[in-house]
Formats: structure tokens, sequence, C-alpha cells
């Protein structure tokens, strides 16, 4: 079974499954450690949307894919793994009804456009099970003058660190962020507030309780 997981015909299928499988191992270990990798990743995919949020064709692409009520991890997971299960039991049919595999480019090509449309369908009834998804798509001007705190490594100036802040649905956003003031310092556990959106990270200041 495993030289049949291990082939060249299921080599596209296998590397996508195991993609998953790392995915899914990296948000254990992150979460053990306090960090959410994932949630780090869509919330840098969904800042990014907001440049494409004009272009009319991949607005309704994104919005039948359900890209944009959907996590990107979770989009990511939900296509990876029914791509790697579609190509794998198509082989496996071929295998028991002609003794051999379809030429690869024809089962990956089969198994990209059914990946599509089960992820389109399947993430909209997903999206419906999430209803406090919207958040996802919290833009960068709507988090501008959120309070968080830093939750691993020191922020200097250029050179950020990730912070944790929850958005106006309660939703944690994991970022990176810097001190706006050049001679600041952030520790782990200091209460910062976002002031700006860079392009890969962001600018915050020191949050002062009064």
């Amino acid at each position: 079974m495993l030289s049949f997981f291990l082939s060249d015909a299921n080599f596209w299928f296998s590397c996508a499954l195991g993609i998953v499988a790392a995915l899914f191992v990296m948000e254990v270990v992150g979460t053990l450690m306090g960090i959410s990798l994932l949630g780090l990743a869509d919330d840098q995919v969904d800042f990014d949307a907001d440049a494409v949020a004009s272009a009319g064709s991949l607005t309704a692409l994104a919005s039948w894919l359900s890209l944009d009520r959907l996590p990107l991890m979770v989009w990511l997971v939900i296509l990876l793994t029914s791509f790697g299960i579609i190509g794998i039991l198509t082989n496996m049919v071929s295998q028991s009804a002609i003794g051999g595999h379809f030429p690869v480019f024809i089962v990956v090509t089969i198994s990209v456009i059914a990946a599509l449309i089960i992820t389109a369908r399947l993430g909209g009834v997903i999206a419906r099970l999430l209803p406090k998804h919207e958040s996802s798509a919290t833009s960068s001007e709507q988090l501008v003058g959120t309070v968080g705190h830093i939750t691993v490594g020191t922020a200097r100036a250029a050179s950020p660190a990730e912070a944790k802040f929850l958005d106006a649905f309660e939703q944690p956003h994991y970022l990176l962020v810097e001190p706006i003031e050049p001679k600041d310092i952030f520790q782990q556990g200091d209460k910062v507030v976002l002031v700006k959106k860079q392009h890969h990270s962001w600018l915050a200041t020191r949050y002062i309780e009064l």
C-alpha cells in the first residue's frame, strides 16, 4: 500500500496530503507554544485582499470559490485534501479496472477541476457554520487603534515581533508589529496599539492605561 501512495502516478496527490498533514502538525505545535501560525498567515492574506477588491472578475471568482468566506488555511486544507483524495481514488479505480494508471496530466487535470468544485461547494457549507467568520475579512483600516499584546519575541524598529489582537467580532489576529517610535522596545506581554499597516508588518505604539 505504501508503494502505491509513493508511486509516480500518485506523487502530486501524496504531496498534497502531506502538506495538509504538515499544516496540522504546525498548528498543533504552534497552539502548544501559544502561537497560531495559520492564523498569522490568514491575516496577511486578508490584508492583501484589499488591494484586489476593485477587480470585479477576481472578486467574483474568489466569491465562487468561497475564498472570501473562509480563512485561507481552512480553504487551502479543503482544496489540497480534495485534490489528493480524488487523485488517489481515481488511480485506485483505474488500477482495478484496467490494471494500470491513466496519464498523470489527465488525472491531475480532473482532480484540480473536481477539487475546485468540491471546495467551492463544501466551503460554502462550512462558511455557514462559521457565522463569525466575516471578521477574517477585516480590513487594515478597521484594525487601526486595536489594542493587543506581544506574544512572541521582542519588537524593535525594523525588527518586528508577533502580537495578538482581537477584532470587533472577538476573533484573534496574529500580526507582526514594530514600534513607531525608533527608540522604543516592546517586550513579550507589553500592550500595544496598532497605528499603521506596512507591507510586511504593522507600526504600533505602546498602550498606556489611564
